[in-house]
């Protein structure tokens, strides 16, 4: 059995095994030389970092116990005077610091309780600290009264802020007739304070920091795992140079390691590791050009072997006068289908179709006149499959012996021609494609700086009205009626990408069509280079007149329903107001007439007409709250809500209701409800509910209040349970209908049909739902659903209260004056009649700003009341000018008006007002007011 001739790698380790093992040897005498001086010049560094570091840790524990030793000496003077003065302690304190010390401050705290400090400057937040109510100091100090010893700690956070060491000692007063240490009694804790920037600076441990990087952690036995304080926690697993730095209570480890970490070479590593290089290559280069002179021819063997053998492209070498196969690689015999063998015993002319032996004869013609011939195509025939395509190039050789031979390229085009029919073919399809678009959408293509178009689709017709001949060869610019504008941007485009800054992008151009009438189409187009390195523009073009036409009637239309809404709010605001004004004058005086000396029946006539009055204010409200909810005009303002308190207050404003029907209202343990929703719309829920339970009980009747978790869980369930005369399931779905009343109408219960309805708008703007059940003659249950959201603690808000002001009392008070600016008499009537309560108090009256203005700057009043619905200048104009007036800018101002929108007050807020009352007027609220302001 014949040997297989060496490979490629086998020649080339024969050859070159010499230099291999040479430099084998070489480079593991390098390394360990280059190991020792790396390991020695570490060792050297090292011994440097720790000598350094010895100098710094002696530092720092020097300071630390000179700053700790001035502080005991101040503990013991404290200990046989425990109840100096603070002037006392100052002056003990002032003299440890002084400019060798890092003392930041010094805290006595008897009882744990700190009280002297000293500077007190920049440090009074410290001073009333209790230990007890921080743990983490609490526990610091316990610690340093159990072991009796003083206890270093740090750094810590500090109340004035910044951060510090702290040395905390503990101090004892000696007991009464010598009593021993252990028996004494615990006066309290010093603290003192030690900067930690003024430390480090003293102990020159910034510039070591420039040298080398430095960490330094903890080592109390409370933190055994260490926590660093100075540093990167990582320099601890560098291999650092570590010592101890022992303090007057535990001790701190310091670690240190080179900047950029520990060298791996000595100092001239470069030099060092070059030489050692020089040496190797003076011993190897002779020995690799000896191999390379060696391998020289083999390796030119070798690569036309392998050029030959590996080509993916048959070739083939034939004898020129026989035409018969001398040499022949596998790529051949595998498009062929032959083996060697049989091939070998072949001509090109065997495997050759008859029908082309006059093409071969030509290209033989070639090859004789020019030594070489082809690329031409023909077809050879496969083995038992036929024939397939080729293509032929070859050249004229000779050999040793002068023989004439055709070295032949024959590669199998099958592929190729496959590839070249579906690219074709793809191209049609494209190509039909691109046609078949639609009459809504033309592809084009233009050259970039000329506008030439080179290419439409079949869409030019129906979009432009042009066919493909009105088009094709002539410029974008002229051959559609643009309009000027959108031409130059256009145009403006085009030169940007034949500049380079755009590449793909999209815009609109309106254009007059042939039939008159404007369109609007949107480009999009990007750069193409063609072969020829020619610019061109390539796109499509989308016809959007109608969508222009239907965004344009989409916008009117959002145009006209803002104007409707903003309509809509301004009649609100405007109702609001008209409607208050005539009520201010109806409650005002009807609540003057009830603290008039009247007769019964006077008072009683006072009393209808004051409840009606504020029956049709409610109406009013709740309309106008109605018309707000449907506007989408309502604000929500979520908070957390305690149920039980909030019920509370339900309960109190019901009780005269309640007490008049004789029904009884009890609640269930709801205080550890809480909700986080809106307080005043869950308050105008809850009084709603509860008023008709009250409303439509029965006398000496009940009235129950609940809430649970609804199933599934995530909402809080409340219900209101009433034993009424109950409701038909026929009538419940007109329940929550505005004025839908049912049978109610026709009693002698008051009601305005709106309370429900309203209810129900905004339990459900607030992600709720509500409904009721109910069975004739038992009663009635109204339940609401709200989301259940996490609140955090819930704070009960303090409630606060103003008291109306004793006129007894007032009228010792020296004379104080208002000026009432006010365009409506009857309200300035009102106002002077309720103030004429207020004896001490002069009432100056302004029917116009102009004129308000001109008397407040006269009379420098105590108090301003102002209308904001005014003559030639607003309310708050008015206010602006009075803040601009000199002596006048402190003046309080009530605003006095009928506009009660949320929004105006919360407007009327913000602009300054002292405060912000709607009409109509509630007398004991505007008392309170006035005396509040006054009193201020």
């Amino acid at each position: 059995m014949a040997t297989p001739p060496p490979t490629f790698f086998q020649q080339r380790i024969i050859v070159f095994l010499p230099v291999i093992l040479v430099f084998a040897c070489l480079v593991a005498v390098g390394y360990y030389v280059d190991h020792l001086n790396t390991r020695n010049h570490e060792r050297e560094m090292r011994v440097s970092v720790f000598n350094q570091l010895s100098l710094l840790r002696a530092k720092l524990e020097g300071y630390i116990t000179n700053n700790v030793q001035l502080v005991q000496g101040l503990a013991a003077s404290i200990s046989v005077e425990p109840d100096l003065s603070a002037e006392k302690f100052t002056q003990l304190a002032r003299y440890l610091f002084n400019d060798r010390s890092q003392l930041r401050n010094i805290g006595a705290a008897p009882d744990l309780v700190i009280r002297y400090m000293y500077p007190l400057e920049n440090n009074e937040a410290a001073v009333g600290l209790d230990y007890r109510d921080h743990p983490a100091q609490l526990r610091a100090a316990l610690s340093a009264r159990d072991n009796g010893n003083l206890l270093f700690d740090g750094p810590v956070d500090l109340v004035q802020g910044g951060q510090a060491f702290i040395a905390r000692i503990p101090v004892f007063l000696s007991g009464a007739n010598g009593q021993p240490r252990q028996e004494k009694a615990f006066w309290g804790i010093i603290s003192a304070v030690i900067d930690i920037d003024r430390l480090f600076n003293a102990s020159d441990l910034k510039n070591f920091a420039g040298e080398f990087d430095i960490a330094i952690r903890t080592e109390e036995e409370y933190d055994p795992g260490g926590k660093v304080f100075l540093g990167d926690a990582t320099i601890f697993d560098q291999h650092p140079v570590l010592l101890n730095i022992a303090l007057p209570s535990g001790s701190w480890q310091m670690a240190a390691v080179p900047k950029g970490g520990w060298a791996a070479a000595a100092n001239n590593p470069l030099w060092f590791r070059m030489s050692l290089g020089l040496i190797g290559l003076l011993i190897l280069l002779p020995l690799v050009a000896i191999g390379r002179f060696q391998l020289k021819k083999r390796d030119s063997e070798t690569r036309l072997r392998a050029l030959f053998d590996m080509s993916p492209v048959g070739i083939a070498l034939n004898d020129y006068k026989t035409g018969r196969f001398l040499e022949i690689n596998d790529a051949l015999l595998a498009s062929s289908g032959y083996s060697r063998e049989e091939l070998l015993t072949m001509t090109y002319k065997d495997i050759t179709p008859t029908d082309y032996a006059a093409l071969d004869q030509e290209q033989l013609e070639d090859l004789q006149a020019k030594g070489h011939f082809g690329p031409y195509q023909k077809e050879y025939i496969r083995k038992n499959d036929g024939r397939y395509p080729i293509q032929l190039n070859g050249v004229v050789i000779y050999d040793a012996a002068g023989r004439k031979l055709v070295w032949s390229i024959i590669e199998d085009i099958s592929s190729r021609i496959q590839a070249e029919r579906a690219l074709r073919e793809s191209q049609e399809k494209y190509q039909r494609l691109v046609e078949d678009i639609g009459n809504q959408f033309v592809i084009y293509s233009h050259r970039a700086v000329t506008g030439e178009v080179t290419y439409v689709s079949g869409g030019i017709q129906k979009m432009f009205g042009l066919t493909k001949e009105d088009v094709i060869g002539k410029s974008w610019e002229g051959i559609i009626k643009w309009l000027p504008e959108y031409r130059e941007r256009a145009k403006a485009i085009i030169q940007q990408i034949i500049e380079g800054k755009l590449g793909f992008t999209q815009f609109d151009l309106s254009f007059i069509h042939p039939g008159g009438d404007l369109r609007t189409v949107r480009v999009s187009c990007h750069p193409v280079r063609t072969s020829a390195d020619d610019l061109s523009i390539e796109g499509i073009v989308e016809d959007i007149t109608e969508r222009k036409s239907a965004e344009h009637a989409l916008i009117t239309a959002r145009h006209e329903a803002e104007r409707a809404s903003k309509a809509k709010s301004e009649f609100l605001s405007s109702m609001s107001h008209e409607l208050r004004t005539p009520m201010n004058a109806i409650l005002g005086f009807s609540q003057l007439l009830e603290m008039e000396d009247l007769s019964e029946a006077h008072r009683n006539y006072v009393q209808e007409i004051k409840n009606a009055g504020f029956h049709l204010l409610a109406l009013i409200d709740e309309i106008l709250d109605l018309a707000k909810i449907e506007a989408g005009r309502i604000d929500l303002r979520p908070e957390p809500v305690n149920i039980g308190s909030l019920v509370q207050e339900c309960i109190t404003l019901v009780d005269n209701l309640a007490d008049k029907k004789e029904v009884t209202i009890h609640y269930s343990e709801l205080s550890s409800r809480i909700l986080h929703t809106d307080r005043i719309r869950l308050k105008q829920i809850m009084l709603n509910l509860i008023s008709n339970a009250i409303k439509y009980n029965r006398p000496g009747g009940k009235i129950h209040i609940d809430a649970k978790e609804s199933s599934p869980p995530g909402r809080l369930r409340i219900m209101v349970t009433d034993t009424g005369i109950g409701i038909a399931a026929s009538k419940l779905t007109e329940l929550f209908q505005p004025f839908n009343r049912l049978d109610a109408a026709n009693s002698d219960i008051e009601g305005t049909g709106i309370g429900l309805s309203l209810t129900r708008r905004i339990v459900e703007l607030m992600g709720g739902i509500i409904g009721v059940e109910s069975k004739p003659g038992l009663g009635s249950t109204f339940w609401f659903e709200l989301p259940m959201e996490e609140c955090g603690d819930y704070l009960n808000p303090a409630e606060t209260s103003i008291d109306q002001a004793d006129p007894e009392q007032l009228s010792s008070v020296k004379p104080q004056t208002i000026v009432y600016i006010e365009d409506n008499a009857v309200n300035l009537e009102l106002v002077a009649k309720i103030l004429a309560y207020r004896q001490h108090i002069q009432l100056i009256p302004a029917a116009t700003p102009e004129q308000g203005i001109e008397l407040i700057r006269m009379h420098r009043p105590d108090l301003v009341l102002l209308d904001i619905n005014l003559p030639g200048m607003n309310g708050f104009e008015v206010l602006k000018t009075l803040r601009n007036i000199q002596g006048c800018s402190d003046i309080p101002v009530i605003a006095l008006t009928a506009r009660a929108m949320a929004h105006h007050i919360e407007e009327g807020r913000a602009a300054g007002f002292a405060d912000y009352l709607t009409k109509p007027l509630n007398v004991s609220q505007f008392l309170s007011s006035i005396d509040q302001h006054l009193t201020h």
